[in-house]
């Protein structure tokens, strides 16, 4: 089998970074942290999304290409986007649990249901955009 880490460890760093953005309200509300102004929470809160997209559709897209291109067969793709996805997955709901343990709101059921969707939603986001980008270095 020829799979590549790479696209899995960039998922890892964008799923963190996309779990701590999501996060940025409860984080600032929920601690001991002065709360901004809400409109600089707001700011704070689309820049957060724009970084976010531009790590998932412009980084982790990006290096799927360049791995895509590089590679010799396709044989290895499927499970290259396999574990991109599930290491996004991993990666988002430890990033989650530690972010819910600062802010330690009083409803663990929930926020734990919560996580799981959100880490397999991410999980998934991740993973076409993986395959998206093989997909298109096979075309290129």
């Amino acid at each position: 089998m020829n799979w590549s880490p790479i696209p899995p460890a960039v998922a890892a760093v964008v799923a963190v970074v996309v779990a701590v953005t999501r996060r940025l309200p409860p984080l600032f509300v929920g601690t001991s942290l002065p709360t901004p102004p809400a409109e600089r929470l707001a700011l704070y809160t689309l820049g957060g999304r724009f970084v976010s997209f531009v790590l998932i559709y412009g980084l982790l897209f990006g290096v799927a290409v360049t791995v895509g291109r590089r590679r010799g067969s396709t044989d290895g793709d499927g499970a290259t986007v396999l574990a991109t996805g599930l290491v996004a997955a991993v990666a988002y709901l430890v990033a989650s649990a530690a972010l819910l343990l600062v802010i330690s709101s009083g409803r663990p059921l929930t926020n734990a249901v919560a996580g799981l969707g959100s880490g397999v939603g991410v999980g998934v986001q991740l993973a076409v955009v993986a395959f998206a980008g093989l997909a298109l270095a096979e075309r290129l």
